[in-house]
């Protein structure tokens, strides 16, 4: 199945899986990963990284993830920034 259809259905009707589930089937191990590699895909520091333009280039770098999904390593990641 392709990447970009490997959500599909919680991309249509939403995605109201537990976070830490979406987590694990995006194929990290746990948040922290998640939230290293969010910061390993920017090129500016982490904590000047605006929410939004986090999300951005997650959805970019992973377009198989869901909004929710990518809302919350983007959470994770700038709380670990701070």
């Amino acid at each position: 199945m392709s990447e970009h259809l490997a959500n599909l259905k919680h991309k249509v009707f939403g995605d109201h899986r537990d976070k830490t589930t979406a987590i694990h089937e995006a194929g990290f191990a746990n948040e922290a990963a998640a939230a290293e590699w969010a910061d390993s895909i920017t090129t500016e520091p982490l904590a000047e990284v605006t929410e939004p333009a986090l999300i951005k280039q997650i959805r970019e770098a992973r377009p198989d993830l869901t909004l929710a999904t990518a809302s919350y390593i983007a959470q994770r990641a700038k709380a670990r920034a701070a």
